[in-house]
């Protein structure tokens, strides 16, 4: 009907992909291409999309248009030909059904494929990090129940989780489509605490406005951010010739029969985790040299984690030491120590840790490093 007043709205834009974010929680970015229609005077066409990774629950899902290709009117001056948003349903764990919304609108026509972005969190997400320019973030995501209804039957308000110091931002996609007659999610009402949402339907052919009940996915952020949550893992190698059979610990040289320690430092520089268990070093030893295998070389090694010096907590542990004589190609090889704990046979080892290695929090990176010994032929 013309022209609008000026209003806020929010967006997010993220880089395709399935993420881990910094509590461990997955999100996943993807676009999806297709002519699919859904609405009235057109037969219905759904497209199923899966997941890159299955997530524990059905997620949130944001979804949008990112073309008009099918345009063929002059918005914002008149009424967009063909009026088109987007409808979502049968959000599973491992996949949902996607489609282009024509609503009850029957002008101008889909004769090419439209993108659609698709963003899908965890269900009931409270998570605090840090942006780039370092400023505190709190990000929740919201499922309603299956109860917001139409324009004309009201408004419909949610609580978040927890309330924010101040109204936050928030984007929102209707997450089923039980209403034949189309639709999209508008907000009529917002503060730090709730939000109130309604579906709204075109007037192009009739004037009603009321609507069954769907289900809305919201994402509300504490501020405007710009954050770098992928994994950053920083590794360095260090040698230290701890020993020699002639010299003992003062000023020992790298001949045979030195005892040369290696210790492997690893950081996480980046926003957000690995996957939990996902984290594991391989490190191929010279010829020259066999790898201590018993815990006579090192007080509880053979390998020695240490996370002490980290400014932050790890999450992680150290787990499976697993080893190779063929170097690499596989990790099933049982060593057998020597009277002095060496096995000349090793020439891998694999070090596998546990748990989820935290993300950079502000100016801090969790670290830790791992210690073993080796001698000299």
């Amino acid at each position: 009907d013309g022209q609008h007043v000026t209003m806020n709205t929010a967006y997010i834009a993220a880089e395709p992909g399935s993420h881990v974010l910094p509590d461990g929680s997955r999100m996943q970015v993807l676009e999806h291409s297709t002519s699919s229609v859904v609405g009235q005077g057109v037969t219905d066409i759904w497209d199923t999309v899966g997941f890159a990774n299955a997530f524990a629950g059905s997620p949130v899902l944001l979804a949008h248009l990112q073309t008009q290709v099918n345009e063929s009117g002059s918005p914002p001056a008149t009424s967009a030909i063909p009026f088109l948003a987007t409808a979502i349903r049968n959000v599973g764990t491992t996949n949902f059904q996607i489609s282009i919304e024509r609503a009850e609108s029957t002008a101008g026509s889909v004769n090419f494929a439209e993108r659609i972005g698709i963003i899908a969190f965890e269900q009931n997400l409270d998570l605090n990090f840090t942006d780039t320019g370092g400023n505190p973030v709190r990000l929740q995501t919201l499922l309603t129940p299956d109860s917001v209804r139409g324009w004309d039957n009201g408004c419909f308000t949610y609580g978040y989780a927890s309330a924010f110091s101040t109204t936050p931002l928030a984007v929102a996609t209707q997450n089923r489509r039980d209403g034949n007659n189309g639709g999209w999610v508008r907000r009529c009402s917002e503060n730090a605490a709730t939000i109130g949402l309604t579906i709204d339907e075109d007037i192009d052919n009739d004037s009603e406005r009321n609507h069954t009940t769907e289900a809305v996915g919201v994402v509300a952020s504490s501020i405007a951010f710009h954050a770098d949550l992928g994994v950053d893992l920083q590794i360095s190698k260090s040698v230290d010739t701890h020993s020699d059979p002639f010299h003992g610990t003062t000023n020992p040289f790298s001949i045979p029969g030195a005892e040369i320690r290696y210790t492997i430092a690893v950081s996480n520089d980046g926003g957000s985790s690995p996957d939990s268990d996902s984290l594991t070093i391989t490190d191929n030893l010279p010829a020259n040299l066999q790898l201590c295998v018993a815990t006579t070389c090192l007080p509880g090694g053979p390998v020695i984690f240490d996370d002490s010096g980290s400014p932050i907590a790890t999450g992680i542990a150290l787990g499976a030491v697993n080893y190779s004589n063929n170097g690499g190609s596989s990790y099933t090889y049982t060593p057998t120590p020597g009277p002095d704990g060496y096995d000349p046979a090793v020439n891998a080892v694999e070090i596998e840790l546990s748990g989820q290695f935290s993300g950079r929090s502000g100016s801090n990176s969790p670290s830790f490093t791992l210690l073993f010994q080796t001698r000299v032929n």
